[in-house]
């Protein structure tokens, strides 16, 4: 038995969830792909795949054994990439995660330039806000917004820093005036957040100094996404809590205006995560420079309070 070709083939089939398709990426037949999965189940006298006729998934055994897998296959290829000098040139697919807001943001716009840099690199985009499992699903690294848990498992590098930014559009706080406290939020429509996982409006959250702040909003609106709570907001149907992240387009465009500039809390870090498994390819780290690229790492926030500053100047 090839061992080494074996565990090739044991961890494309994981990673591209399928037979078919981990033989058609290692151009072999699918029998030969189908019996390198089953020698390694026999010399090792345990199952590492479940097996239907719909899906594949790991089995214990066979989730601590592709991570030995891809941690040998990459070190192999971190070997050979320093014989060759390739390490300086990414190459290969790249299947990166990123959260659903990306499509709507500097991101999507400055991936040709990517693309036309790294020439030999092939880029697969998994755009979702569910947190997926990297290993599991074959994914190299993501982006990330949330609280990255202390995870053996996972290597996170922060890329920038995100603060919650309280705002509505011109419209509405014509209308209904500008909230200069928070318990005047009480008077106000506000745009709830529901989480779609529990079904519960988020708090929304509050800082001065050492002082830090919940507050339950109340409003007739409630929607699912923080980029439908910037929509809503920019429609002029209350006031909204978002990540400046997401806001900062329509803040700089004059369709927002925040509120209660000092009662911003930081919210969580925009990270880059990739397995512990496998060491900083080339083109993990290509991606994750393209990213700091984009968002500096200080965040929005400059440039938020500069667009106000601004705008109180010409007043």
């Amino acid at each position: 038995m090839d061992q080494l070709f074996c565990m090739r083939v044991f961890a494309r089939v994981v990673e591209q969830g399928s037979f078919a398709r981990a033989a058609e990426d290692l151009e072999i037949a699918r029998p030969r792909a189908t019996t390198a999965v089953a020698k390694l189940e026999k010399h090792f006298a345990v199952r590492l795949l479940h097996r239907t006729t719909r899906r594949l998934s790991l089995t214990d055994e066979g989730r601590a054994f592709y991570a030995g897998c891809v941690r040998i296959l990459d070190e192999l290829a971190e070997t050979a990439d320093s014989l060759s000098g390739a390490h300086l040139a990414p190459r290969g697919r790249l299947r990166a995660s990123t959260p659903n807001a990306f499509v709507h943001q500097e991101f999507f716009p400055a991936l040709p330039g990517f693309l036309a840099r790294h020439p030999a690199l092939e880029l697969e985009l998994v755009v979702t806000d569910r947190a997926v499992n990297l290993v599991e699903e074959g994914i190299d690294c993501a982006v990330r917004a949330v609280v990255i848990p202390d995870d053996a498992n996972l290597v996170a590098r922060p890329i920038s820093k995100v603060r919650w930014v309280t705002c509505a559009s011109p419209a509405y706080l014509k209308r209904h005036g500008t909230p200069r406290a928070i318990a005047e939020l009480e008077r106000h429509h506000c745009i709830r957040f529901i989480s779609p996982s529990s079904g519960r409006t988020a708090d929304w959250r509050f800082s001065r100094g050492e002082e830090q702040l919940t507050y339950a909003p109340r409003g007739g609106f409630g929607v699912t996404s923080l980029e439908g709570a910037v929509a809503a907001a920019v429609a002029g149907m209350g006031v909204a809590q978002v990540s400046d992240v997401l806001a900062i387009r329509a803040l700089r465009a004059g369709a927002l205006e925040p509120v209660l500039l000092e009662w911003s809390a930081p919210g969580p870090t925009l990270s880059v995560v990739y397995p512990s498994s496998r060491y900083l390819t080339a083109k993990v780290k290509a991606f994750t420079e393209f990213v700091a690229e984009i968002y500096p790492a200080e965040g929005c926030w400059p440039e938020i309070t500069s667009l106000v500053s601004r705008k109180r100047r010409r007043r």
